[in-house]
């Protein structure tokens, strides 16, 4: 059965059987498992500029005895690139250099002259990026996607006669192909069946706080488990999530101008353990440490620091505040409650497993039985009792249907009109 629906509506999973069905491509066991609603409503967020799709470089400006473009007297005109390169540089200047001008099918700005002003953003397929100051010189920053990048931020001036940089971003257009016809019924049936409902009823997902964090996930680890905390996994906790996270964002790519494409970043912003028990975290550096615990006295991280429970991203009663705010849990035990050995659950709230399941895979590029349970996070549901259409190549989310270990071109395509409807929904 799907695992969707089975946990208490505003906590994560308790002590109850785990579902568990054999992943016949690893022989091993793996069950998902994720929460809905009953927390409070989300304050749409602003729209994010993106970046473009191409790179070049144009040629450097001449040194000019008349005015440069928008500078003063000696500034060197920058070289103007009419492919699909970036601008090229200012020449240089003793008062205010000229920005470079980038070409009308370029990904970025030419950078300012020395003590220049900033690069205007160009046209882009993409959009264009905005331009960001340095301390004498303009350089080219994040811009907008479907002409709404923002304009770039303003540095400081710098020596005497150096402006300060800015921007503005360039036109662009978004990717909003279909998918190929041998998924695209899987699609419509996923979304009509569940991911629909997951996406419009709650607003902690994975999507949502990446936005929310601009292109980051802050992780609250809660140490269940009855032993030592290993060094490897205080060592390669953050980049092996970040790691595997990751197959999933890539392979959203820059679809609908989606903003973070090249990958987000993770980092663990606190510890949780049973009172009683801190030390079997060991050294953990500055990271809080957190001794509360859930109805079912497992560790708890703070209510007032976590994204599953704030949907509006209001941390104001969390100690320490924004930068010690979970939005995900790495919740590891000696083995799963319930019995039924199963490898690891998942939901919105975050993942849950036993630690020797992390140990044995934290290596790996990819790994199908967390990302299956990182699926959970996008709001993607089980298809134990499914009877609808199978995509070509199967998915993470479809037990036994794939012998790999990365989202397949079913997955991908799921992602994508996830993100495709979110966009929408939540005004991004």
């Amino acid at each position: 059965m799907s695992a969707l629906g089975e946990n208490a509506r505003s906590s994560p999973p308790r002590k109850r059987a785990a579902v568990a069905v054999l992943v016949v491509a690893c022989g091993v066991i793996a069950a998902g498992c994720s929460s809905d609603d009953g927390a409070p409503t989300l304050g749409e967020p602003a729209g994010k500029g993106g970046v473009a799709t191409q790179a070049g470089s144009g040629g450097a400006g001449a040194p000019s005895s008349s005015s440069g473009r928008g500078g003063a007297t000696n500034g060197g005109s920058a070289a103007q690139n009419t492919g699909a390169g970036a601008g090229g540089s200012a020449g240089a200047s003793a008062t205010s250099g000229a920005a470079g001008v980038a070409g009308t099918t370029s990904a970025m700005a030419g950078s300012a002259g020395t003590n220049g002003a900033g690069g205007t953003a160009g046209t882009s397929v993409d959009g264009g990026r905005g331009g960001m100051g340095g301390a004498s010189a303009g350089r080219a920053g994040s811009g907008g996607r479907d002409g709404m990048g923002a304009a770039g931020m303003s540095g400081a001036s710098g020596a005497p006669g150096g402006a300060a940089g800015t921007g503005t971003a360039g036109a662009g257009t978004c990717d909003w192909s279909d998918p190929p016809s041998d998924v695209a019924a899987w699609i419509d049936e996923s979304w009509s069946g569940q991911l629909g409902n997951n996406v419009k009823s709650r607003k902690a997902w994975v999507m949502d706080n990446v936005m929310l964090n601009q292109g980051s996930l802050s992780v609250c680890v809660r140490w269940g488990a009855t032993s030592m905390v290993p060094d490897m996994v205080k060592t390669n906790l953050a980049a092996t999530t970040e790691r595997w996270f990751n197959d999933w964002f890539k392979s959203l790519g820059d679809y609908g101008c989606f903003p973070y494409g090249a990958g987000i970043s993770v980092k663990v912003t606190g510890w949780a353990v049973k009172p009683g028990q801190q030390a079997l975290l060991g050294d953990v550096g500055d990271l809080p440490v957190y001794t509360e615990t859930d109805g079912d006295g497992e560790p708890k991280c703070p209510d007032a620091c976590s994204s599953f429970v704030h949907w509006d991203h209001d941390f104001s009663d969390c100690d320490g505040g924004d930068a010690n705010h979970s939005d995900y849990w790495l919740w590891f035990d000696d083995n799963l409650p319930g019995g039924g050995g199963a490898a690891a659950v998942g939901g919105d709230w975050g993942l849950r497993m036993p630690v020797s399941t992390f140990v044995n895979a934290f290596d790996r590029p990819s790994f199908l039985i967390c990302e299956h349970e990182m699926g959970h996070g996008f709001g993607f549901q089980d298809y134990y009792d499914w009877t609808g259409s199978t995509p070509q190549g199967g998915s993470l989310m479809i037990v036994g249907s794939t012998s790999g270990q990365s989202p397949t071109t079913g997955d991908t395509w799921l992602l994508r009109r996830t993100w495709k409807e979110m966009k929408t929904l939540r005004g991004w």
